[in-house]
């Protein structure tokens, strides 16, 4: 075999060992790295350690890192909590259980989700439910009464909403004016 030609395995293993030399230590500061992870969106605590664990950062430069970012306002969970029940009430409509659901797999504590979700309107998930069902219920129009109870329930539900906000939609899909 000439000089300059290898086989393909012999270049797999190569870039396989140059890959385990340098994916074992991390690159740059945790803190960096937290930071450009923040960049997109706001972030649970959960969230940031658990990237930066991804990255390889020892727990002492994690931690390090997570006190410099709360320090400095960029990391807070009932921030990140408030943050994502609006974006959620604004873009995807979910309801109450979906968003707790949502919010402790992002890691944010129970406390923190039942504060902030206190803070809406008691008739919240009835208008978000409604708001939900306002494009798909077009495309129901033309079904029978019970088939579309039925659409409407089974939406509703795989999108977290509870039993009672549910019925009272089915009852009263489109909210009446009151004038």
């Amino acid at each position: 075999m000439p000089t300059g030609a290898r086989s393909s395995r012999t270049r797999k293993a190569t870039r396989r060992s140059r890959r385990a030399a340098t994916s074992s230590a991390p690159r740059g500061d945790a803190y960096d790295v937290a930071v450009r992870y923040l960049g997109p969106r706001p972030r649970s605590v959960a969230e940031i350690t658990r990237h930066l664990r991804s990255k390889r950062f020892d727990d002492a430069a994690i931690d390090k890192a997570i006190d410099t970012l709360r320090a400095q306002r960029y990391l807070d969970d009932e921030t990140f909590a408030r943050y994502w029940v609006e974006q959620r009430d604004e873009h995807r409509p979910r309801g109450e259980r979906a968003i707790v659901s949502e919010l402790m797999q992002k890691g944010v504590a129970r406390e923190v989700i039942e504060v902030v979700l206190g803070e809406r309107e008691p008739d919240a998930d009835v208008k978000r439910a409604r708001e939900a069902i306002r494009r798909p219920i077009t495309r129901w129009q033309a079904m029978d009464e019970a088939e579309r109870k039925r659409k409407i329930h089974q939406y509703l539900a795989q999108r977290g909403f509870s039993y009672d906000v549910i019925e009272e939609v089915v009852e009263h899909p489109v909210e009446e004016s009151t004038e």
